[in-house]
């Protein structure tokens, strides 16, 4: 007998009330983190998830923008994972904008596909980031509440290969063994959750017994 499971849409809009209710002011900055390559046009499942939540943060009334950071690779490539983005690109197109109010120049095409525009946060918003190594400086110290979206190294690799055709997977293998020898992110974060469906995300508690 199948096992029942909570919807996507459930699962991410419960997620979106807990961090408003434990943030209730300001403009939040939420980083989602996972092992899932950041580059490519289609977005992956960590990426699905940060616009899903981003939504579910506008549902509850509160301005919210998904950033995915794949935008801000950084060109020359890096053996290290915190300088696997473009920090100064990312703090001075999102982060120092959106610190002052807006408006955040668009960074991602817009979801009905029309023109996108800039984002006005205004005094209350919520700002998704989702990328890989968001738990190494200098990024682990910028969210107000971070997650951990875990997937199977060979699920991952799996779907990076559907989204990268041609691609060789070795470098960014390579990058991600390193970032586990070093640091294990599901201690830093606040909230985890298994990717493994991406249709249906569980909600995972590290600390249970």
């Amino acid at each position: 007998m199948a096992r029942w499971q909570p919807s996507r849409d459930d699962v991410i809009a419960e997620y979106a009330r807990e961090v408003l209710e434990v943030h209730p002011r300001g403009r939040l900055l939420v980083g989602l983190d996972g092992i899932e390559d950041p580059r490519g046009a289609a977005p992956s499942g960590r990426e699905r998830f940060a616009a899903d939540l981003a939504a579910a943060f506008r549902a509850e009334g509160v301005p919210a923008l998904a950033v995915p950071m794949g935008a801000f690779a950084s060109a020359a490539g890096t053996s290290a994972p915190e300088r696997f983005l473009d920090e100064d690109r990312f703090r001075a197109q999102v982060l120092t904008p959106y610190r002052a109010g807006g408006p955040v120049a668009p960074i991602a095409p817009s979801e009905d596909g029309g023109t996108p525009r800039a984002f006005e946060p205004g005094d209350r918003a919520v700002l998704v980031a989702s990328g890989p190594f968001l738990h190494f400086p200098p990024y682990s110290g910028m969210w107000h509440t971070s997650a951990w979206l875990q997937v199977p190294r060979d699920v991952a690799a799996a779907r990076d290969a559907m989204r990268l055709p041609g691609v060789d997977p070795a470098p960014w293998a390579a990058l991600v063994d390193l970032a586990f020898r070093r640091l294990d992110a599901r201690k830093s974060a606040n909230a985890s959750f298994d990717l493994t469906d991406v249709d249906h995300p569980r909600r995972r508690f590290e600390d249970a017994c």
